[in-house]
């Protein structure tokens, strides 16, 4: 990864924190929030291009990019699907986990299927066109925070406040083998590995753990933090894991020695809840609750996205 260095803060015009963040592609990237909108951003202007798109009544958690479409989940109990080109809806709003919170989207490699995690205890696989659900998987003994497929698409990830982390066949639902343990808090992000070798999830027990995926065991030792870790991404070649958390720090990992990787991000003022990589993996976003975006570029400075046009007021969440 080329050498990293520091600049300032990229301002968003949501109204309440920012939630979720995700590449669209070389030059967009789409953000979500708790004032229960998303908004696409052009990132060489840093300027929004598209939005707000509203019709979410709670915030939007989680979003999920797939080619032109954009998926978004929402405490509201509901997820919908968006074309990025237009702003328009495309599918939904298809509601889910028996209208309960809907906390993580995540699409599969392919784009046919969409996969939730719900308050209702319950992970679910849909038809990314028709929003039929397709499967259930039901196993865990508190909510469900997050959910991830493998790139193959054959085994879906979940996380849960139960502490735990369950593998699932995703044609048959059931889940394979015992839930992964160790974690002492919510467990409340998940990924895998590019190559689908190694599974990560990330605590509130301020730890991220690296597991393998088919021996079901860890690695390397809990790589820790000083606070509770909220959101993890996987880079695009699988060498690097970034992390947000309470402690509004985001940090860098080498994911085969597990080591912290030396970085000059500059902390976000408040918790970060969602940090995402470009596709060509060179580009580094992250969202947080003082309602700003922060864009990293490996080969040029921090940008900054200035509020205009809006009368924007800070809020606590």
């Amino acid at each position: 990864m080329a050498k990293l260095s520091a600049g300032p803060r990229l301002h968003s015009l949501h109204a309440r924190a920012v939630l979720s963040v995700a590449f669209l592609d070389g030059r967009r990237l789409v953000s979500s929030s708790a004032d229960g909108t998303l908004r696409i951003w052009d990132i060489e202007t840093g300027k929004a291009v598209i939005g707000p798109l509203g019709g979410h009544i709670s915030a939007v958690c989680c979003l999920a990019v797939h080619g032109s479409h954009i998926a978004s989940c929402s405490w509201d109990g509901t997820f919908r699907v968006w074309d990025a080109d237009s702003g328009k809806l495309v599918l939904g709003p298809i509601t889910a986990h028996n209208g309960r919170m809907v906390n993580w989207i995540a699409y599969s490699r392919d784009g046919t299927r969409i996969a939730t995690a719900g308050k209702d205890n319950s992970a679910a696989v849909w038809d990314a066109n028709t929003g039929v659900q397709l499967r259930e998987m039901v196993g865990h003994t508190n909510l469900v925070l997050c959910v991830a497929f493998s790139e193959d698409g054959t085994r879906l990830v979940s996380g849960s406040h139960d502490q735990t982390v369950r593998i699932w066949d995703v044609a048959s639902g059931e889940c394979i083998g015992e839930p992964l343990t160790g974690h002492t808090d919510t467990v409340s992000a998940v990924c895998f590995s590019p190559d689908d070798k190694h599974i990560f999830s990330s605590s509130y027990d301020c730890t991220i753990r690296i597991w393998d995926a088919e021996m079901r065991a860890l690695i390397v030792e809990p790589l820790r933090m000083d606070d509770w870790v909220a959101c993890i991404a996987m880079s695009p070649d699988g060498k690097h894991l970034v992390s947000g958390s309470r402690s509004r720090k985001i940090a860098m990992w080498d994911v085969e020695t597990g080591a912290a990787i030396p970085t000059p991000f500059k902390d976000h003022n408040r918790i970060v809840w969602g940090v995402a990589f470009s596709p060509d993996g060179r580009k580094i976003a992250s969202a947080s609750a003082d309602r700003t975006i922060a864009l990293w570029d490996a080969t040029d400075e921090w940008r900054r996205w200035d509020i205009d046009d809006e009368d924007v007021e800070q809020d606590d969440d």
